[in-house]
């Protein structure tokens, strides 16, 4: 129907309507009644009375608006009160015609108001007044528009609804997607991955070259590493100068031992040891951060609600009235949350909480320990054994202690130690650790407001305990250090951060140096001043200013930036350090270095020249330095990776790779549907996987192999079918979840099947209105999961690509009420074929009837 009909029609209601009027009232107060349709954005339109004086002036019917709008609006005899965005509530009197708002009383005009038992209607100029809104009135279309910029709650409502309703879908249907739980880590052996290192002293190699190397396999799902280091030349010493051997198992789903160690290992606690021996923990391999629930519950007046946001993720919310807790999972580091709070005016406030937690924390109610033992390194003591237990006190809280014992050529050393690990929420995070008479030391930080941070950091120790010292002679050392960060800074400043620190140390008989500094970063670079006082030396006071810049230029058509880095050291005696140096990377494979730095006391400067390359199978590093008394020295240095997977299928990286894991496997379409790959299967080429998120492509034998995965941890496996060359094609599993394991390949093959194309109708008995436009739910009986599409005008339907699979289809009971109407006979169920030559699944027709 077109507007001009449209409009003969409303005409034609609008004079048929006045039929509905009390017939003494409108005499006595010379109007009419009409109608016309209210609309905001996003509400569907609704109709209501309204009058029409002598004038042409139009008054609306405020409680009915209201309504419409959700604003909670009151009426007592011929009185209005509602609420406003700026707080309060305004009152339309109708009898003594007044509106009142914010504490001042506007008379009104007789005209402007007309009391009635079934509502009090409103002139539109005044009816903008007390909603804060525009109206906007299309008289040839009889349609009413208000518009505001704050959403009126009924707007609100409907978009949280929605909202919400994604939530209820996410819990009914868990995304989809395997829990990382209930894959299982089979013990396997085999692969091997060879990290290697080649270096050079000078540029000549028969004065001495040293080859590091390690390799790494799988035995029985653990990781086992062999590092040996080979030195030749006229100044090597023995050919074989170290040999470590290590042996590392994870239980994934262990519940009192999760990892294992043996052989060379560095132990946990709170000193980190070299030892040859054994430790065994509960900790988990890689932490997954989350460490319990926090409960928000925003302080609210009645008739407010409120949601709660992570990111982009709708955690909870609250109904009108309602005013439960919501828990929100807190993380290590920052978790920050988002508060919508909604006011029964269509107020909106947010509010943002940022909770913090050091990275020591361990999740509320849990145990963490870790034990071990072995011998040291030589002549640093002869045996060493530690014991280490963590607990999750609450969700900020976090106590442990331990104990490491050392024996040496003295005797048997017991340390014991306590620590602990806490955070108030959202401004202030600590860890404390304690060794009696040994070690004191805190760490304090505080988080004021999004952006500005702040950090403490002191320490008194026997030396050996804390930070490294020179000065053995002294029992005790104590440092400190302090740092300011301000992030968000105003955008007319010309930097984007700031950082201010400063630190001390020194020993019981005071203060042996002591440093502040300021720095800044800027859009091409970074500025930094510094003043350090060391009392111990001969010339305490330096000054040093630091800058890098990247000046951008262009040559031959190439764009190139390198950075330019200067610093000035000023002190007593005048300048004692110039530095002035570059980096620029004149191939998108290579970085080249240059450096002068000048020193009071030397007769000359020193000079840097430096060149790293990246390759497709190695990294290579050359240096040139020369000295500032004389001469100068150069060093080489070439490293790489190799790894072996299945079938001989060698891969090589510019970077270590040692530890890591990968995935292999064949793409084929499975034409005999028995899930193995067999003859009489076709392989796939140039088939596009995604592994861990990261994309491979299969080689004409449709092999393909991803490797640099973390090990131990659950990868998806999937084909990316917009990538694919038949997109018709699909996996039987969306994605294929796997444990790969370290220094090896898992085996992981993609058989391929068809999807089909589904066809059908629904029809109707006389007195159905329509067919089209209907929504049609297809449920996936193996899994629940449903999906839906949509009739066309004639009552057709069409899905492009359906997996194969048994299906129940039935209109769904939204679409059913609106029209009146039910589906005759049980709902339909069909199958579709993994195999056959048949692309397209057509289906019975759906036959609705009236209720």
């Amino acid at each position: 129907m077109n507007a001009r009909l449209l409009a003969m029609f409303r005409a034609g209601f609008f004079v048929l309507a006045s039929a509905w009027s009390d017939a003494s009232s409108v005499r006595a107060q010379t109007h009419e009644d009409g109608i016309v349709e209210i609309a905001a954005e996003r509400l569907p339109p609704f109709t209501v009375f309204v009058l029409i004086d002598s004038a042409g002036g139009v008054l609306v019917p405020v409680m009915a608006t209201a309504e419409y709008l959700g604003l909670d609006a009151q009426r007592s005899g011929s009185a209005i009160t509602l609420p406003r965005i700026t707080g309060g509530r305004a009152v339309l009197d109708g009898g003594a015609p007044s509106l009142t708002m914010s504490g001042e009383t506007l008379l009104l005009a007789p005209a402007d108001v007309v009391v009635r038992e079934d509502d009090i209607y409103l002139r539109l100029p005044r009816l903008e007044q007390l909603l804060e809104a525009e109206a906007i009135l299309d008289m040839a279309e009889l349609t009413l528009m208000i518009v505001r910029g704050v959403p009126f709650p009924a707007q609100q409502r409907l978009v949280a609804e929605q909202r919400r309703a994604m939530v209820m879908a996410r819990q009914q249907f868990g995304g989809g997607r395997q829990p990382d739980d209930t894959v299982a880590y089979p013990p396997v052996t085999g692969g091997a991955i060879l990290d290697w290192d080649l270096s050079t002293v000078g540029l000549d190699p028969t004065r001495l070259t040293t080859l590091r190397t390690q390799l790494g396999g799988a035995v029985l799902g653990g990781n086992l590493n062999t590092a040996v280091t080979f030195e030749a030349g006229r100044e090597a010493g023995d050919a074989v100068r170290d040999v470590a051997v290590q042996y590392h198992r994870v239980f994934p789903h262990g519940s009192y031992i999760r990892q294992a160690r043996a052989g060379d290992i560095v132990s946990s606690g709170i000193f980190s040891r070299f030892v040859r021996g054994v430790e065994i923990s509960n900790r988990p391999y890689v932490r997954t951060h989350e460490l319990g629930g926090v409960l928000v519950q925003p302080d609210l007046p009645a008739g407010w609600e409120y949601e709660v946001f992570q990111g982009n993720q709708l955690l909870g919310y609250s109904d009108a009235g309602g005013f439960d807790a919501i828990s929100v999972p807190l993380r290590t580091g920052s978790t920050p949350v988002q508060v919508r709070m909604y006011g029964p005016a269509g107020e909106e406030v947010v509010s943002t909480l940022l909770y913090q937690a050091p990275v020591s924390l361990i999740p509320y109610d849990s145990v963490e320990y870790a034990v071990g033992a072995g011998r040291c390194e030589p002549g640093v003591c002869e045996r060493f054994a530690h014991a280490d237990v963590r607990y999750g006190w609450s969700t900020f809280l976090t106590f442990g202690g331990g104990v490491e014992t050392i024996r040496d050529s003295v005797g048997e050393h017991p340390r014991f130690y306590a620590v602990s690990s806490f955070s108030t929420g959202t401004r202030v995070t600590g860890e404390v650790t304690v060794m009696p008479g040994a070690l004191y030391s805190a760490v304090l930080a505080v988080f004021p407001r999004d952006g500005t941070s702040g950090q403490v950091r002191a320490n008194l120790s026997r030396p050996g305990f804390g930070p490294v010292s020179l000065l053995g002679d002294e029992r005790r050392r104590w440092d400190v250090e302090g740092t300011w960060y301000e992030r968000r800074l105003s955008s007319a400043l010309p930097v984007s951060q700031l950082r201010f620190g400063g630190g001390a140390a020194g020993s019981v008989t005071g203060v042996e140096r002591w440093r502040i500094s300021a720095a800044g970063s800027f859009r091409l670079g970074y500025v930094e001043a510094r003043y350090d006082n060391e009392r111990t030396s001969d010339r305490p006071h330096l000054l040093t200013a630091r800058a890098s810049v990247m000046t951008p230029f262009t040559a031959a058509g190439t764009t190139f930036r390198p950075m330019v880095n200067a610093a000035l050291g000023l002190g007593g005696v005048g300048v004692r350090l110039v530095e002035l140096g570059t980096s620029v990377q004149p191939l998108e494979n290579a970085v080249l270095n240059a450096g002068l730095q000048w020193t009071r006391g030397y007769s000359r400067p020193a000079l840097t020249l430096g060149l790293t390359a990246r390759l497709d199978a190695a990294t290579a590093a050359l240096r040139v330095v020369s000295n500032p008394r004389g001469g100068g020295s150069s060093a080489a240095l070439l490293r790489g990776s190799a790894a072996l997977a299945p079938g001989g299928v060698v891969t090589t990286y510019p970077s270590a790779r040692g530890g890591y894991a990968g995935v292999h496997g064949t793409v084929y379409v499975d034409t005999d549907a028995d899930g193995r790959f067999s003859a009489a299967d076709r392989v796939v080429s140039g088939a596009r996987i995604l592994v861990a998120g990261r994309a491979v492509t299969a080689d004409e034998q449709g092999r393909y192999v991803a490797w640099g995965l973390q090990a131990i941890e659950v990868a998806a496996v999937a084909l990316d079918s917009t990538r694919s060359a038949d997109p018709s094609w699909t996996t039987a599993r969306p994605a294929i979840l796997v444990r790969p394991a370290p220094n090896m390949a898992r085996r992981v093959d993609l058989p391929l099947i068809q999807t089909r194309e589904l066809i059908g109708s629904v029809t109707a008995a006389a007195g159905v209105p329509t067919v089209a436009s209907l929504t049609l739910q297809i449920t996936d009986l193996a899994s629940g999961v449903v999906s839906s599409t949509t009739t066309f005008s004639d009552g057709q339907f069409y899905v492009s690509r359906i997996r194969p699979g048994r299906y129940r289809i039935t209109v769904s009971p939204a679409s059913l009420a609106a029209i009146g109407a039910a589906v005759q006979g049980p709902p339909v169920e069909f199958t579709v074929p993994v195999s056959g030559d048949d692309t397209v699944v057509e289906l019975p027709p759906l036959h609705l009837t009236t209720r």
